[in-house]
Protein backbone atom coordinates (compact mmCIF):
# COMPACT_ATOMS: atom_id res chain seq x y z
CA UNK A 1 0.00 0.00 0.00
CA UNK A 2 1.46 3.55 -1.23
CA UNK A 3 1.11 6.81 0.71
CA UNK A 4 1.41 10.17 -0.26
CA UNK A 5 4.83 10.22 1.89
CA UNK A 6 6.02 6.96 -0.82
CA UNK A 7 8.46 8.26 -3.44
CA UNK A 8 10.71 6.81 -6.13
CA UNK A 9 14.24 8.51 -6.84
CA UNK A 10 16.04 8.99 -9.54
CA UNK A 11 20.00 9.37 -10.64
CA UNK A 12 22.20 9.92 -13.62
CA UNK A 13 25.82 9.96 -14.86
CA UNK A 14 26.57 10.67 -18.39
CA UNK A 15 29.35 8.46 -19.20
CA UNK A 16 30.80 4.82 -18.51
CA UNK A 17 33.73 6.61 -16.66
CA UNK A 18 31.43 7.30 -14.41
CA UNK A 19 29.76 4.18 -13.79
CA UNK A 20 32.19 3.67 -10.91
CA UNK A 21 33.14 7.26 -9.47
CA UNK A 22 31.52 8.80 -7.21
CA UNK A 23 28.68 10.81 -8.77
CA UNK A 24 26.11 8.59 -8.45
CA UNK A 25 27.11 8.28 -4.44
CA UNK A 26 26.89 11.80 -4.30
CA UNK A 27 23.40 12.26 -5.96
CA UNK A 28 22.25 9.23 -3.76
CA UNK A 29 23.85 10.87 -0.31
CA UNK A 30 21.81 14.10 -0.62
CA UNK A 31 18.31 11.96 -2.04
CA UNK A 32 18.57 10.60 0.97
CA UNK A 33 19.18 13.04 3.54
CA UNK A 34 16.23 15.12 2.14
CA UNK A 35 14.17 11.70 1.88
CA UNK A 36 14.90 10.85 5.93
CA UNK A 37 14.58 14.60 6.78
CA UNK A 38 11.36 14.97 5.04
CA UNK A 39 9.30 11.75 6.01
CA UNK A 40 9.41 10.20 2.90
CA UNK A 41 9.93 5.99 1.89
CA UNK A 42 11.54 5.07 -0.78
CA UNK A 43 9.85 2.47 -3.00
CA UNK A 44 11.99 2.27 -5.91
CA UNK A 45 15.75 3.85 -7.14
CA UNK A 46 16.65 3.93 -10.50
CA UNK A 47 19.95 5.23 -12.60
CA UNK A 48 20.33 5.81 -15.92
CA UNK A 49 23.93 6.23 -17.82
CA UNK A 50 23.23 8.45 -20.56
CA UNK A 51 24.10 11.86 -21.68
CA UNK A 52 22.66 14.75 -20.21
CA UNK A 53 20.92 16.28 -23.53
CA UNK A 54 19.14 13.03 -24.51
CA UNK A 55 15.51 13.20 -24.39
CA UNK A 56 14.40 11.57 -20.79
CA UNK A 57 11.60 9.79 -22.32
CA UNK A 58 13.95 7.78 -24.21
CA UNK A 59 16.10 6.95 -21.33
CA UNK A 60 15.47 3.09 -20.32
CA UNK A 61 15.71 3.91 -16.41
CA UNK A 62 13.87 6.83 -16.63
CA UNK A 63 10.94 5.43 -18.56
CA UNK A 64 11.33 2.32 -16.38
CA UNK A 65 10.43 4.88 -13.46
CA UNK A 66 7.52 5.92 -15.09
CA UNK A 67 5.75 2.83 -15.73
CA UNK A 68 6.16 1.69 -12.29
CA UNK A 69 4.89 5.24 -10.97
CA UNK A 70 2.04 4.51 -12.83
CA UNK A 71 1.52 1.21 -11.25
CA UNK A 72 2.44 2.07 -7.98
CA UNK A 73 0.24 5.00 -7.93
CA UNK A 74 2.91 7.67 -6.74
CA UNK A 75 3.23 10.50 -7.98
CA UNK A 76 7.03 12.27 -6.34
CA UNK A 77 9.62 11.95 -8.22
CA UNK A 78 12.94 13.11 -6.46
CA UNK A 79 16.58 14.25 -8.39
CA UNK A 80 20.06 15.41 -6.26
CA UNK A 81 19.22 18.51 -8.43
CA UNK A 82 17.51 19.79 -12.05
CA UNK A 83 20.97 18.79 -14.29
CA UNK A 84 19.90 14.81 -13.03
CA UNK A 85 16.69 16.10 -15.30
CA UNK A 86 18.64 16.88 -18.36
CA UNK A 87 21.37 19.76 -18.73
CA UNK A 88 19.73 20.32 -21.88
CA UNK A 89 17.60 23.43 -20.86
CA UNK A 90 14.48 22.48 -23.44
CA UNK A 91 14.64 19.03 -22.51
CA UNK A 92 14.30 19.91 -18.85
CA UNK A 93 11.49 22.18 -19.17
CA UNK A 94 9.80 20.24 -21.52
CA UNK A 95 10.04 17.34 -19.49
CA UNK A 96 8.96 19.48 -16.46
CA UNK A 97 5.81 20.71 -17.82
CA UNK A 98 4.95 17.09 -19.46
CA UNK A 99 5.51 15.22 -15.62
CA UNK A 100 3.48 18.11 -14.12
CA UNK A 101 0.44 18.18 -16.77
CA UNK A 102 0.26 14.48 -15.88
CA UNK A 103 0.38 15.06 -11.75
CA UNK A 104 3.75 14.53 -10.85
CA UNK A 105 5.67 16.09 -8.58
CA UNK A 106 9.38 16.20 -9.22
CA UNK A 107 11.74 17.34 -6.19
CA UNK A 108 15.43 18.76 -6.29
CA UNK A 109 16.72 17.58 -3.31
CA UNK A 110 19.83 20.63 -3.36
CA UNK A 111 16.89 22.99 -4.15
CA UNK A 112 13.43 21.77 -2.86
CA UNK A 113 11.43 24.06 -4.34
CA UNK A 114 12.86 24.70 -7.78
CA UNK A 115 10.63 22.01 -9.85
CA UNK A 116 7.62 22.35 -6.78
CA UNK A 117 6.80 26.30 -7.41
CA UNK A 118 5.10 27.45 -10.77
CA UNK A 119 5.50 31.16 -10.01
CA UNK A 120 7.02 33.53 -12.40
CA UNK A 121 10.07 33.97 -9.70
CA UNK A 122 10.79 30.13 -9.89
CA UNK A 123 10.20 29.66 -13.44
CA UNK A 124 12.47 32.21 -14.23
CA UNK A 125 15.34 30.39 -11.16
CA UNK A 126 14.64 27.08 -12.63
CA UNK A 127 15.57 28.35 -16.28
CA UNK A 128 18.69 30.28 -15.21
CA UNK A 129 19.73 27.15 -13.10
CA UNK A 130 18.80 25.22 -16.23
CA UNK A 131 20.41 27.91 -18.56
CA UNK A 132 23.91 27.71 -15.94
CA UNK A 133 23.63 23.33 -16.70
CA UNK A 134 23.66 23.96 -20.44
CA UNK A 135 26.66 26.30 -20.08
CA UNK A 136 28.42 23.93 -17.75
CA UNK A 137 28.01 20.83 -20.26
CA UNK A 138 28.75 23.11 -23.85
CA UNK A 139 32.06 24.77 -21.26
CA UNK A 140 33.04 20.82 -20.68
CA UNK A 141 32.34 19.80 -24.52
CA UNK A 142 34.57 22.38 -25.57
CA UNK A 143 37.45 21.60 -23.20
CA UNK A 144 37.26 18.19 -23.99
CA UNK A 145 37.59 19.20 -27.84
CA UNK A 146 40.50 20.94 -27.04
CA UNK A 147 42.18 18.49 -24.28
CA UNK A 148 41.56 15.47 -27.64
CA UNK A 149 43.73 18.10 -30.30
CA UNK A 150 46.16 17.95 -27.71
CA UNK A 151 46.64 14.76 -26.87
CA UNK A 152 46.38 13.72 -30.75
CA UNK A 153 49.36 16.15 -31.40
CA UNK A 154 51.08 14.59 -28.42
CA UNK A 155 50.29 10.86 -29.76
CA UNK A 156 51.29 11.71 -33.51
CA UNK A 157 54.86 12.59 -32.35
CA UNK A 158 55.12 9.42 -30.33
CA UNK A 159 53.93 7.22 -33.45
CA UNK A 160 50.49 6.51 -31.90
CA UNK A 161 48.53 6.73 -34.95
CA UNK A 162 45.03 6.38 -36.63
CA UNK A 163 45.35 4.50 -39.80
CA UNK A 164 45.48 8.06 -41.70
CA UNK A 165 48.48 8.69 -39.65
CA UNK A 166 46.40 10.92 -37.53
CA UNK A 167 47.33 11.48 -33.81
CA UNK A 168 44.88 8.91 -32.17
CA UNK A 169 43.56 9.67 -28.77
CA UNK A 170 40.48 7.37 -28.60
CA UNK A 171 39.04 4.05 -30.20
CA UNK A 172 40.18 0.65 -29.61
CA UNK A 173 44.12 -0.10 -29.97
CA UNK A 174 46.17 -1.18 -32.57
CA UNK A 175 47.24 -4.74 -32.76
CA UNK A 176 50.75 -3.36 -31.97
CA UNK A 177 49.90 -1.80 -29.36
CA UNK A 178 48.37 -5.05 -27.83
CA UNK A 179 51.29 -7.49 -28.81
CA UNK A 180 54.49 -5.14 -29.29
CA UNK A 181 56.20 -8.58 -29.67
CA UNK A 182 54.53 -8.87 -33.14
CA UNK A 183 56.61 -6.08 -34.64
CA UNK A 184 60.02 -8.33 -34.82
CA UNK A 185 57.91 -11.43 -35.57
CA UNK A 186 56.34 -10.36 -38.47
CA UNK A 187 59.32 -8.76 -39.68
CA UNK A 188 61.64 -11.64 -39.31
CA UNK A 189 59.24 -13.96 -41.20
CA UNK A 190 58.98 -10.66 -44.31
CA UNK A 191 62.90 -10.88 -44.01
CA UNK A 192 62.37 -14.56 -45.13
CA UNK A 193 60.72 -13.89 -48.02
CA UNK A 194 57.33 -14.72 -47.26
CA UNK A 195 54.09 -13.62 -48.88
CA UNK A 196 51.77 -11.65 -46.50
CA UNK A 197 49.17 -14.90 -46.41
CA UNK A 198 52.25 -17.61 -45.38
CA UNK A 199 53.24 -14.92 -43.17
CA UNK A 200 49.24 -14.97 -41.12
CA UNK A 201 49.51 -18.76 -41.43
CA UNK A 202 52.49 -19.56 -39.49
CA UNK A 203 51.61 -16.74 -36.76
CA UNK A 204 48.25 -18.67 -36.59
CA UNK A 205 50.38 -22.16 -36.20
CA UNK A 206 53.26 -21.69 -34.49
CA UNK A 207 52.34 -18.66 -32.12
CA UNK A 208 48.94 -18.48 -32.31
CA UNK A 209 47.90 -15.10 -33.25
CA UNK A 210 44.86 -14.89 -35.34
CA UNK A 211 45.85 -12.03 -38.07
CA UNK A 212 44.41 -11.85 -41.23
CA UNK A 213 47.00 -11.33 -44.21
CA UNK A 214 45.32 -7.75 -44.68
CA UNK A 215 46.16 -7.22 -41.47
CA UNK A 216 49.62 -8.22 -41.76
CA UNK A 217 50.69 -5.66 -44.67
CA UNK A 218 48.62 -2.99 -42.50
CA UNK A 219 51.09 -3.78 -39.86
CA UNK A 220 54.17 -4.14 -42.12
CA UNK A 221 52.44 -0.15 -42.98
CA UNK A 222 52.52 0.89 -39.61
CA UNK A 223 56.25 -0.51 -38.62
CA UNK A 224 57.66 1.30 -42.63
CA UNK A 225 55.83 4.43 -41.11
CA UNK A 226 56.97 4.52 -37.80
CA UNK A 227 60.17 4.10 -38.38
CA UNK A 228 60.33 7.09 -41.02
CA UNK A 229 58.91 9.22 -38.57
CA UNK A 230 61.58 8.84 -35.71
CA UNK A 231 64.30 9.29 -38.25
CA UNK A 232 62.07 12.56 -38.82
CA UNK A 233 61.82 13.46 -35.15
CA UNK A 234 65.47 12.95 -34.72
CA UNK A 235 66.21 15.13 -37.27
CA UNK A 236 64.16 17.76 -36.25
CA UNK A 237 66.20 17.28 -32.57
CA UNK A 238 69.30 18.74 -34.54
CA UNK A 239 68.36 21.45 -35.97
Amino acid sequence: MTTNKDCLIYMRTSTLTNKDGDSVHRQKSSIMKWVKSNGYSVKGEYWDIESGKMDTMVRPEFMRMISDSEGLGIKVLVFSDQSRLSRDIIVQESSYRLLSSRGYSLISSENPNSFLEDTPTSNLIRQIMGSFCEFDRSSTVSKLKVSRIRKRESNRDKGIVTRNRTGKCEGSKRILEIHPQLESLILKLRRKGLSLRKISTLLKEEHGYSISFKSVGNILEDIDWMKKEKRRMKRLETV
